[in-house]
């Protein structure tokens, strides 16, 4: 179905200027705006490249299933076969026009070997000041064009002794940028009814909106839903902390010492990504992360299956999963309950009772989660996968105290890429269960 455009976005794809900087609200089609850019500009112009870099291999693989959607639809005699067909990075037209997507990296290397007429940065916020150092060099020998787009990640860099680069191309001091900014309330409310706009979506996402507002800090809503640069907000796990933690590769083959312990964060109406973490308590002081499954678009048979799956292949001594994702999370759980396989290894995680002395109960927070994964990254009782997907959903979780007048002060944990950090949450609850591989040794935590 073809979808009708914003008039923000057709400026934005008309645009001519050299750099373009859009500062956004989460979920109003800004990365659906600068495929369809780059779908025009290499349909336009014969042996033209454009690099795309994304914070994870899978946000960068899904620019390129945007511009590809659009050609297939409208261009496809323009698109090569053979040996030149599209792949999940790349997608080359019959005029010799290239368009890579590449995930970035920590320090910027996914961005280096490469000469291009435009450098798209998408969600470009939270990467470290070294990928911009990195990347622009693409662009020096063609005096090319550079788009970025990103909800923002506070004004300062890392060491918080400047501004970074993506506030100070929203700042524009120099006159360099063209700047656009949209929030998520200001395209809800304005975004004409269409066929794929109907009156019942929009009615469904002021109100989706609405309960946001409600439950989540002003701070935190003014981030992600209007686009501000808030300081308030704070990185929960330090990129030094994450440096020294994901340190594993991907292991060969299964070893078959110590216990193996799943954590599951389900994907929420078959939009977001899923997650499932396996990690092998390896001794009293030591998980290390195996595998680390990422998912998405799954119906709800299909997670299950996907996770049974798994248990065949690691035997998990304990599934930990997400039951508190909706109806979907529920109904996952009801039904592998009901699975003579798993059924004596699943635990629901979300706000689970746990005992305390004189037979009272407390409910398991989230907070509690994070903060038991944080004291065994900080203690060097845990090694997680050197993953970019680990490395980038661990860095884009925050935290923020939340004040109200009466009630003792919160801490609110968040963030809007934090699936894999969802998933590995639960699977490092492990060190809380009582008995560990009772075959091999046994004590109490």
């Amino acid at each position: 179905m073809k979808v009708e455009l914003d008039d923000w976005q057709q400026e934005i794809i008309d645009c001519e200027d050299r750099y373009i900087c859009l500062c956004k609200g989460r979920q109003i089609g800004g990365t659906f705006t600068f495929a369809r850019k780059a779908a025009h500009r290499l349909l336009k112009n014969p042996n033209y490249r454009i690099v795309v870099l994304s914070l994870t291999e899978d946000q960068a693989h899904t620019v390129i299933v945007m511009v590809l959607d659009y050609l297939l639809a409208n261009h496809s005699s323009r698109v090569c076969t053979g040996m030149k067909r599209p792949t999940k990075s790349t997608i080359q037209l019959t005029n010799g026009s290239i368009i890579r997507s590449r995930p970035t990296g920590d320090d910027g290397s996914g961005a280096r070997g490469f000469t291009g007429d435009v450098l798209y940065l998408n969600e470009c916020s939270r990467m470290n000041e070294m990928v911009f150092e990195a990347a622009k060099p693409i662009l020096l020998t063609t005096g090319g064009h550079i788009w970025m787009d990103s909800t923002p990640f506070g004004k300062y860099t890392k060491d918080k002794t400047k501004f970074n680069y993506f506030y100070k191309a929203f700042l524009n001091k120099n006159e360099k940028w063209k700047v656009f900014y949209k929030t998520s309330e200001e395209v809800i409310h304005n975004r004409p009814i269409n066929k794929t706009w109907t009156a019942t979506i929009k009615e469904l996402a002021i109100q989706f909106l609405d309960e946001e507002k409600k439950e989540m800090s002003k701070t935190q809503y003014s981030q992600e839903y209007l686009g501000l640069f808030t300081e308030d907000l704070q990185q929960y796990f330090s990129d030094e902390l994450i440096k020294k933690v994901c340190c594993l590769e991907h292991p060969n083959g299964i070893k078959q010492n110590g216990e193996h312990f799943a954590g599951v964060d389900i994907a929420r109406m078959g939009r977001d990504l899923g997650v499932i973490a396996v990690g092998r308590r390896i001794n009293r002081e030591m998980i290390h992360q195996v595998d680390n499954i990422v998912t998405s678009k799954q119906l709800t048979w299909e997670t299950e299956e996907r996770i049974i799956g798994m248990d065949n292949i690691y035997n998990c001594s304990k599934i930990y999963i997400d039951a508190g994702a909706g109806t979907l999370g529920v109904s996952v759980l009801d039904h592998l309950l009901r699975n003579d396989k798993v059924k004596r290894k699943v635990v629901a995680i979300n706000n689970r009772a746990r005992p305390l002395d004189d037979n009272k109960f407390q409910r398991l927070l989230k907070e509690d989660l994070y903060d038991n994964l944080k004291s065994l990254m900080e203690k060097g009782e845990i090694k997680l996968l050197n993953n970019d997907e680990v490395k980038m959903s661990l860095k884009s979780v925050q935290w923020e105290h939340v004040y109200r007048d009466g009630q003792p002060t919160k801490v609110k944990i968040f963030g809007n890429h934090t699936h894999s950090a969802e998933a590995i949450i639960r699977m490092a609850w492990c060190v809380k269960e009582k008995v560990i591989n009772r075959l091999v040794y046994s004590f109490k935590l």
